[in-house]
């Protein structure tokens, strides 16, 4: 994956992270992307390079391209510099059907993205007389003082179609050179995604209907992302013989393979062998969330789950409780970080927490079996780990998390070292791999995964 920085160079940057946002498939093997539709995107501002503002019309640029079937080429983040926009827009338009820009259309010195794009087609500015009016009109009703670089908002290059939304002030634009078409939008999200959905979605779908594949996404905790690739090379190459193509995209500690095909019973086919090697690990399917495949298992049942958290803070009951609904099969959740508080709430033993302390397996079972019995669940999920910075020791370092599954069979137990890598990244990792325990054992595949099953002392 690369990440595209226009500032002066360009940087690739290992870092899934960053995935939804900035993504650069020129060069993927991964895509047959023949006859599809090409798109890049060209996000503009000064703010989205130095750390002020958090792009968020990369990632919804890259939805739209996915529900409309069309290859998303880069996403490309370019300072408010008159050349460094036109040498974006000349290097996008060399691969691709549409550019798609946002930012730079407002009415300040720095917004020179009109001024730019004229250049690069050719044209001189004109003000659009109407679009004044009626600009002047909407400040006058609003008691707003029309300053002279408002009317900079009213300026477009000569041969542009205009494009007037329902939000903000600052009209979007579109342009062709030879093949390729240009739209300008704002870089305000909400209207970016106005264009988006209300403008452009429609416009590039009807040419994509034509040529629209099959894509299915499974998502996996437990192998990484090289393994799974590693071990998957032979199914991989069968498939790509019949069309279908992999992706691949890590977020610890869950990995998700995109199998992409020419129709349903091929993918069908394919996903069957990714399955036979790893469907053990396998806890959700396109884009359904872990929280909602919980529910979805518990509704199916009429069960109802309870949490008792030390570490994640009460993450995992907010997890849960994002999804509408929630309220049918989740009742209960304690946030016990005390030692006291694990006595009193859950009925946690003082000797078990003075003989192995509040991280370790025998705290965990107890929780899990002490939420289970009040919340009268049939299932409860524990979790008392360390996320650091600080707190860990030899024989429990920081990331050492142990997990509690009350089930009706009893308590399963499993403790599992994450890297410490920051204590928001251990408490997001503990969360995903309590709800994967559930997943696995309403699945009935639990056994096939490395916990400790219920005692007799229990």
């Amino acid at each position: 994956m690369a990440l595209v920085v226009d500032g002066g160079s360009r940087q690739d940057i290992d870092d899934r992270s960053c995935y939804a946002t900035c993504v650069d498939t020129a060069h993927s093997s991964f895509y047959p992307f023949g006859t599809m539709l090409s798109i890049s995107g060209l996000c503009i501002g000064d703010e989205l390079l130095d750390g002020r503002v958090q792009d968020e019309n990369g990632p919804a640029l890259g939805r739209m391209t996915t529900e409309i079937d069309a290859r998303l080429e880069s996403v490309r983040f370019v300072r408010d510099e008159h050349d460094r926009i036109v040498d974006a827009l000349e290097r996008a338009s060399e691969r691709s059907d549409v550019i798609v820009t946002s930012g730079g259309l407002g009415p300040t010195e720095d917004d020179i993205t009109r001024d730019a794009a004229a250049d690069w087609i050719g044209d001189e500015l004109q003000v659009d007389e109407t679009l004044l009016e009626r600009l002047e009109t909407y400040f006058e009703e609003r008691g707003f003082d029309f300053t002279p670089n408002n009317r900079r908002q009213c300026m477009f290059p000569a041969s542009a179609e205009l494009l007037q939304s329902h939000v903000g002030t600052a009209p979007g634009f579109r342009l062709e050179r030879g093949d390729v078409e240009v739209y300008f939008f704002p870089g305000v999200p909400s209207e970016f995604e106005w264009y988006l959905d209300d403008l452009l979605q429609p416009r590039l779908a009807d040419r994509t209907r034509d040529s629209q594949r099959v894509r299915q996404t499974m998502t996996f905790l437990g192998p990484g992302e090289s393994t799974i690739e590693t071990e998957l090379e032979d199914v991989v190459e069968r498939a790509r013989q019949r069309d279908v193509h992999f992706s691949y995209l890590a977020g610890m500690p869950l990995v998700s393979v995109r199998l992409d095909g020419p129709d349903a019973s091929t993918v069908a086919s394919v996903r069957q062998e990714v399955e036979a090697r790893w469907g053990d690990a396998l806890v959700t399917d396109d884009r359904q969330s872990l929280p909602e495949r919980v529910g979805e298992l518990l509704e199916s049942r009429g069960d109802t789950v309870a949490t008792a958290e030390s570490c994640t803070a009460g993450g995992l009951a907010s997890r849960i409780t994002e999804i509408p609904g929630s309220s049918t099969w989740f009742e209960y959740g304690t946030v016990t970080y005390a030692d006291e508080a694990k006595m009193r709430m859950l009925g946690v033993r003082e000797q078990t927490l003075h003989r192995h302390g509040a991280v370790s397996p025998e705290t965990v079972r107890e929780m899990a079996a002490g939420m289970r019995s009040y919340a009268d669940s049939a299932w409860s999920l524990a979790i008392s780990g360390i996320a650091g910075p600080t707190g860990g020791t030899d024989d429990k370092p920081v990331g050492t998390v142990d997990f509690g599954l009350g089930t009706p069979e009893g308590i399963y137990t499993r403790r599992v070292e994450f890297p410490p890598r920051s204590r928001a990244f251990v408490r997001h990792a503990s969360i995903q791999t309590a709800l994967s325990a559930l997943i696995w054992r309403l699945d009935e595949r639990l056994d096939a995964h490395d916990f400790e099953g219920p005692r007799e002392d229990a």
